[in-house]
């Protein structure tokens, strides 16, 4: 029994009749008949009881009718889901976001979501080393993290560079002027945002501070730069991070403050597999990035 079956019983029992099932299906009655009685033997049950001038469903009838009905209806429900999914008008984009850039991120899929309802966004965090792996892995199928030294085998989009800045609590934001120093910044509690394989942003910072004769009071240190900052949101610490174009609600009981010395920048980017295909629907946003960067 396969599908082609069900669809062909089902209409003998819309129609009432073999004869005018056959004519609606543009097919011989003989074949049709045929298919009913190999149902039968096959199901090892009688599925239509027959008589001279009329003939009904039996109970078995009723259940095989029933269960067809829901069977072409799924069948149906999946030929088109399979559609949208190769229109790319449904389906999943599975996007990596570094903690770094997650506040970036948030236009692009707010657009995005406006064009494709339909389609589902599966965010998965990590650092840019990470992500990188996951995209080579294809577990993601685009990802926006920092730029970093990995590039031959990524297409990439690139976004406006983000220079270094002080983050400090609010409370403390009085003692400062709207440039920080690194003389300043040496007095107070430093959580520092670790150094990550590929890119030079933490590196550079010591650096500063190592050619000024200045030794910074670093208490914290994290890769993640969302949990630096919600360390220095509680007043634990400041700290020294990319600017990013973060919003007042990421930014908590915090104060920016650009910085004197720093003129070194990061470059958040959008990532892909380089000549490698990915579903419709991640096309679809990797051209939403193209367009609005």
């Amino acid at each position: 029994m396969d599908i082609r079956h069900l669809y062909y019983f089902k209409e003998i029992v819309r129609q009432g009749s073999i004869s005018k099932a056959a004519e609606v299906l543009h097919m011989a009655q003989p074949p049709l008949s045929q298919l009913l009685k190999k149902l039968e033997t096959e199901l090892g049950t009688t599925l239509i009881q027959r008589y001279r001038q009329k003939w009904e469903l039996t109970e078995t009838g009723r259940l095989l009718y029933q269960y067809a009905e829901q069977m072409l209806i799924q069948m149906e429900d999946v030929k088109q889901r399979i559609e949208e999914i190769e229109q790319g008008t449904a389906g999943t984009v599975r996007l990596g976001v570094s903690s770094a850039c997650s506040n970036m991120v948030i236009g692009y899929v707010s657009t995005f979501r406006g064009q494709f309802p339909n389609v589902k966004i599966t965010i998965i965090p990590g650092n840019s080393e990470e992500l990188l792996t996951k995209l080579e892995q294809r577990q993601i199928d685009v990802a926006l993290l920092l730029r970093s030294g990995k590039s031959e085998k990524f297409s990439m989009k690139t976004l406006k560079k983000q220079p270094a800045a002080v983050i400090v609590p609010s409370s403390w934001s009085s003692s400062f002027s709207e440039r920080a120093s690194l003389k300043e910044i040496a007095q107070y509690p430093l959580i520092l945002l670790g150094a990550m394989e590929g890119h030079s942003f933490t590196e550079n910072i010591l650096n500063a501070f190592e050619q000024r004769g200045l030794k910074p009071n670093v208490i914290i240190e994290s890769k993640d730069i969302s949990m630096v900052v919600s360390l220095v949101s509680r007043g634990l610490g400041l700290s020294i991070i990319p600017r990013m174009d973060y919003v007042s609600t990421f930014l908590g009981h915090t104060v920016l403050f650009e910085l004197q010395e720093l003129d070194f920048s990061v470059e958040p980017i959008f990532v892909k597999l380089k000549d490698e295909p990915i579903s419709k629907a991640a096309h679809h946003f990797w051209e939403i990035v193209n367009e609005n960067i």
